[in-house]
């Protein structure tokens, strides 16, 4: 049997969209980005063997109970299996420092630097809806990231705990 089944599956560098690293992405979204049925991905799961899943309890449950996974933590494992490392903390820095580079705090501090970006990423989305100019991001930026954010569930704690409730999850996954 095969040590590293997902090996193969990661021989050309990856191009991976646009998004958030603590932004979730559904089970069908996550074997598409992995480039394999979404079968695979179940299979994987139930053997232990996969990338790790956002934990439910922080997501509210809506019709069929979908699975996701947190988009950092799914890139990480991807980096994995070809030897490299790119951590959580590494993703949110290149993402602020291409979209928002202002919130990036010195020393970096996620948690304050997500709730500035969620804070100032729904003022330009709604400033956008509106067709009013944007702001701190340019509007190409809003419209490529919008597509992610509409597909975001449901949480269940406000969204100024999304970054700490994301940390911890990713924290117990590991």
């Amino acid at each position: 049997m095969n040590e590293n089944p997902a090996a193969k599956l990661f021989k050309e560098p990856a191009i991976w969209p646009s998004v958030a690293p603590w932004w979730l992405v559904s089970s069908t979204e996550a074997a598409a980005l992995l480039n394999v049925k979404p079968t695979a991905l179940h299979t994987w799961r139930a053997r232990g063997y996969g990338p790790p899943v956002f934990p439910p309890m922080y997501v509210r449950p809506t019709q069929g109970n979908p699975l996701f996974y947190q988009f950092g933590a799914l890139r990480n494992w991807a980096a994995s299996k070809v030897g490299m490392a790119y951590s959580y903390e590494d993703q949110c820095l290149d993402f602020f420092r291409k979209y928002l580079p202002f919130v990036i705090n010195d020393p970096f501090q996620a948690e304050n630097s997500i709730h500035m970006f969620e804070l100032a990423f729904d003022i330009e989305r709604k400033n956008a809806q509106k067709r009013q100019p944007t702001v701190r991001l340019a509007l190409g930026i809003v419209h490529e990231l919008d597509l992610a954010f509409s597909r975001q569930p449901e949480l269940r704690l406000p969204t100024r705990f999304t970054g700490s409730v994301i940390s911890r999850a990713e924290s117990q996954v590991k």
